[in-house]
């Protein structure tokens, strides 16, 4: 997968620019606040159907301006293909191939990417939500339904909060209703689940595998899902269903005196070990950025066996973060692979390749060398 042009209008800081993106590597080089960010941040639009900033539309339109629209043309499959967003005001527009989609979900999964930026590096040692919150991303430009799964569990989650919050302050107690929340979330989270642990199964191997590359044989990574589900080895959907049912039924009790739901695949955690130490709390910054790569590098990999073709690598101002070595390990480890790469840095260019595309960015605009 390639992404070949991108248009932008009204967004952000860039009032009207075109971008074309070599088939291997882009640089997008500039001061800071120039724009570059913007880019990826555009480009990631079409992979997630939102801003990786977490930004609203309205955010992300030009200052004084009504609104934005963004057109790609990519390669997939060895064929063109071109997605196009829009928002102004309240309106919303999205397009493949010229046809309307209605809903995000049907934007997600034709343009994939995976994106590292600064934040990432901070993945090991954050809290347990960052690295859900990984898996999710990962997950769903795999298989854009999980999109739609994770999306009804967290609407029934916090419908079923707010009942045992009302329970808790002594303002109602209706059995039947929490009975229906908690089965809802039982199928719903057996489901997510299972999404959840086949993935780290992918994942974790190739992980590992990068790690002792990276580490010439002295550094063994492994991941662990943690979940209600410990102990569970098959992969039977209703046995792991009646498991959820009997959690929230033996913990009903706790759950009502804290006012919310305290068990579910929003409380799992993906641990990440480095020689059996857990990364996050004894791992050394060099050893965590590593972990980090190599999830990174990892993601992409999958999407490639999941897909059979492999994403594109937006890289926001990291290759600055990392040493020579560990650059040239990432750039020559995913060679085939297209990467559109941000920094400020001209003198990291040598080190990077040969085949370089730079466009310099400034106050929004671009020129290509």
């Amino acid at each position: 997968m390639k992404a070949k042009n991108l248009s932008l209008s009204g967004f952000r800081n860039i009032e009207k620019g075109t971008l074309s993106f070599s088939p291997e590597i882009t640089f997008l080089l500039g001061d800071n606040a120039q724009g570059k960010t913007n880019v990826l941040e555009a480009l990631y639009l079409f992979a997630r159907g939102k801003s990786f900033r977490g930004a609203l539309d309205k955010e992300m339109t030009r200052f004084s301006g009504e609104g934005y629209a963004l057109s790609l043309l990519y390669e997939k499959e060895d064929r063109e293909e071109s997605l196009f967003v829009s928002a102004f005001g309240k309106e919303k527009i999205r397009k493949k191939n010229g046809i309307l989609l209605e809903k995000q979900s049907e934007l997600v999964g034709n343009f994939r990417a995976v994106l590292f930026s600064p934040d990432d590096l901070q993945m090991v040692k954050g809290a347990p939500s960052e690295r859900r919150r990984f898996l999710d991303v990962a997950i769903s430009q795999c298989y854009p339904v999980y999109l739609s799964l994770y999306a009804r569990y967290q609407k029934n989650l916090e419908e079923r909060n707010a009942l045992l919050k009302a329970i808790q302050k002594g303002f109602l107690f209706d059995e039947e209703m929490l009975a229906v929340y908690s089965e809802k979330l039982s199928l719903l989270a057996a489901e997510i689940y299972l999404y959840r642990r086949a993935y780290t199964e992918k994942l974790k191997e190739k992980a590992k595998d990068i790690v002792e590359e990276l580490s010439s044989g002295r550094e063994f990574l492994s991941l662990v899902y943690r979940s209600d589900m410990d102990g569970i080895e098959e992969d039977d959907k209703e046995k792991i269903t009646e498991r959820y049912r009997q959690v929230f039924s033996l913990n009903l009790a706790k759950e009502k005196a804290a006012g919310m739901t305290l068990y579910g695949i929003h409380r799992d955690e993906l641990g990440i070990y480095l020689g059996g130490i857990s990364a996050k709390d004894f791992g050394s910054q060099g050893q965590q950025r590593s972990a980090v790569l190599a999830l990174k590098m990892a993601e992409g990999m999958v999407s490639g066996e999941i897909c059979k073709e492999r994403p594109v690598y937006l890289f926001d101002d990291v290759l600055s973060e990392l040493d020579e070595g560990r650059r040239r390990f990432l750039l020559s480890g995913m060679k085939g692979c297209q990467f559109i790469v941000t920094g400020c840095d001209e003198g990291v260019l040598g080190e990077i390749s040969d085949e370089v595309k730079v466009i310099r960015v400034k106050n929004g605009s671009f020129s290509e060398e």
